[in-house]
């Protein structure tokens, strides 16, 4: 008795959205030189100090959100590792059962 599975893994896809996962990751942690950049146009120090206030809090934030990409692109690339091995544990099962 032959059974088919309803399970379709896109290897392809999984690989790439790892890709773009660390892609973005490094586009997140190279936001910190905008820092300076963007201080160095303000003039007055009110504005500065306000700018200075919301890079900080976005900061925070920034490192927080490249931690959870960093995170979820290591759950990405095990899940496609995973059923990788899976796949290749039933192919040499099969060939066993011929």
């Amino acid at each position: 008795m032959s059974q088919e599975s309803d399970l379709v893994v896109d290897y392809d896809l999984l690989s790439t959205s790892a890709r773009q996962l660390a892609q973005i990751r490094h586009e997140f942690k190279g936001l910190a030189e905008w820092k300076r950049e963007v201080r160095s146009v303000l003039g007055d120090s009110r504005v500065q100090s306000a700018m200075d206030d919301f890079v900080d809090n976005w900061d925070n934030n920034r490192k927080r959100l490249v931690k959870e990409i960093e995170d979820v692109g290591k759950m990405v690339k095990a899940t496609g590792d995973a059923f990788r091995e899976f796949d290749d544990e039933l192919a040499r099962a099969a060939k066993g059962k011929k």
